[in-house]
């Protein structure tokens, strides 16, 4: 199975002013046809409560018009909180039981697809295949990292999309050496 992060960064590397701030209120149509065209492609996506209760609650239209037949799985401790969200499968699992349920259930790629502590579980557990990092023309000087975990993580660059029409880059890295999965 293979498990790829889509996140969207600033120029400066911030993915959110705060773990509120809606990435489709600064990202541009580059960006969120990435994500539709990467979304259909893998058919599963995974992302915390928080981001999934600011795009719930803000775009609600991300979920039921762009992405109709799409699991979505939304990392918590309080499943109640999806209540009202009959599309939404909740889990609290180890990022690796997770991936080895999904596998054993037949899904060939998931998305991650924020927010920061959800991108570190799964990097840490050493389950990231590759990244798609779309890099918007904005900077924000402070806010929420990609990552905030003292890493050493090589890639490999294997694609790039420069779109002039919005200034966006998007680049495509593999992971080479993913770190040892933590002993148990």
């Amino acid at each position: 199975m293979k498990t790829t992060i889509l996140a969207a960064l600033t120029a400066d590397g911030i993915i959110g002013q705060s773990s509120s701030h809606l990435s489709t209120t600064w990202t541009t149509k580059s960006d969120k046809d990435l994500f539709i065209r990467l979304a259909k492609e893998s058919r599963c996506l995974i992302m915390g409560m928080n981001t999934f209760l600011t795009t719930a609650e803000k775009a609600p239209s991300v979920f039921t018009k762009s992405l109709p037949g799409r699991r979505l799985i939304v990392y918590t401790r309080h499943p109640e909180k999806a209540k009202g969200y009959p599309e939404v499968e909740t889990t609290s699992e180890s990022p690796r039981e997770l991936i080895n349920r999904l596998e054993s259930e037949g899904v060939e790629i998931a998305l991650i697809t924020g927010g920061a502590q959800v991108y570190r579980q799964f990097i840490l557990a050493g389950l990231v295949d590759d990244l798609y990092l779309s890099i918007q023309p904005i900077l924000f000087g402070t806010g929420v990292h990609l990552l905030d975990s003292p890493l050493n993580i090589p890639l490999e660059l294997i694609g790039t999309q420069i779109e002039p029409s919005d200034s966006t880059a998007i680049l495509h890295y593999r992971v080479v050496a993913k770190p040892a999965a933590p002993r148990t």
